[in-house]
């Protein structure tokens, strides 16, 4: 009788719930992941990023442009300011302006490696189909190039391709809806027409097409390299709890978090102190007086490394062109400022290859000085 009691009073196994034939305790992690993407996405994209770009777009040729760097100002500097003041101003206000996109950047970056561990990544060998998926990502995240950097990093960290971190940094900053129709309501239409033709020929050719030389060239290429030391899959059981996948998940993610604030935020510094020593010692009224090849290039060098917020290039742009700037400037910092900088190409130097940092770097120069030779044939 006792016997018979006791196996009669023992409390019932759980019996779980399944979806698409797995229990679902399976997807406690994804669920976690998701939710936290869900509302990392909402806090930033209607709380600040698209609230500000229809403020620029709206204030678009209304607004001083105080700097070539930053757009939002913090602090003033004084009339008599001295040359350390000056650069002082420009980097509380650059890093100012940058707070919320470069802490969104470092969040969704950590949070995409996080993503890629849990559930690694079925990985395609057609670059130019990963080409366009990061694009597909990027045009509506909305976020400068300098940005997009942790979160291409989250990306490569966390075994997605080279491609497709690239295409998403290139494309983010400038095929945004709001973005693109600033440029055409704010400039004449063949600045647009040169500046998005480029910017097809980056994305969909450009691109994929560098990849495939640097992985043909080398065929245990950086990126694989990259790719295959900084994820580690982690394996479940499906026998956790939504508490116990929350925790794991944070932890995860926590872990992520610090290494990309500890690799990304000096550089950011870095970047910006130089971007700004830059800015005051670069005579830009004598560049402005005469239109000639060496000031173009010399131009060029500068502005493709400056990292600007998003839209800046445009209300730049916008600026200098209501200045009477000769349009082969106009059209040179349109293209140039925002699309790549010395962010991206430290990220790509130090991580991916330095070979392509460089590549890159040369090849927006060049584009840069395509772009300001060939609006002289519409003005």
């Amino acid at each position: 009788m006792a016997v018979a009691f006791s196996a009669e009073s023992a409390p019932a196994s759980r019996q779980p719930y399944l979806i698409g034939g797995k229990d679902i305790r399976c997807y406690y992690h994804l669920l976690v992941i998701v939710l936290m993407l869900a509302g990392l996405l909402v806090l930033f994209w209607f709380g600040s990023r698209y609230p500000q770009l229809f403020h620029k777009a709206h204030e678009l040729g209304h607004q001083a442009v105080n700097s070539f760097i930053y757009n939002s100002e913090l602090i003033v500097a004084s009339s008599n300011a001295g040359f350390a003041e000056r650069v002082w101003v420009s980097l509380v206000n650059w890093i100012w302006s940058m707070r919320i996109g470069m802490s969104f950047g470092l969040a969704l970056g950590a949070l995409l490696h996080t993503a890629f561990e849990f559930y690694p990544p079925k990985l395609s060998n057609n670059i130019y189909l990963n080409t366009l998926k990061g694009i597909m990502i990027g045009t509506p995240a909305a976020v400068c190039v300098n940005c997009a950097v942790p979160i291409a990093c989250g990306l490569t960290r966390g075994k997605a391709r080279i491609e497709s971190a690239l295409s998403f940094m290139f494309s983010s900053p400038t095929l945004n809806f709001v973005v693109v129709s600033m440029v055409f309501a704010g400039l004449p239409v063949a600045y647009g027409i040169i500046q998005y033709s480029l910017l097809a020929l980056v994305l969909l050719a450009l691109v994929p097409l560098i990849v495939y030389v640097m992985q043909k060239v080398s065929k245990a290429s950086d990126t694989e390299d990259t790719v295959s030391t900084c994820s580690v899959p982690i394996i479940s059981d499906c026998n956790q709890s939504l508490l116990e996948a929350t925790k794991d998940v944070l932890q995860a993610y926590g872990k992520n978090l610090w290494s990309l604030i500890k690799t990304a935020v000096p550089i950011m510094l870095i970047a910006a102190i130089i971007s700004s020593v830059v800015m005051e010692l670069l005579p830009l009224q004598v560049i402005f007086a005469h239109v000639s090849l060496l000031a173009l290039t010399g131009l060029a060098l500068v502005t493709v490394l400056l990292p600007v917020p998003i839209a800046l290039d445009v209300i730049v742009a916008q600026h200098l062109y209501t200045q009477g700037v000769p349009a082969p400037y106009v059209m040179l910092f349109l293209f140039t400022l925002g699309t790549y900088s010395i962010l991206p190409m430290q990220y790509l130097w130090k991580e991916v290859s330095k070979k392509l940092a460089m590549t890159l770097y040369f090849m927006f120069v060049t584009l840069g000085l395509c772009a300001a030779y060939a609006i002289q044939f519409f003005v």
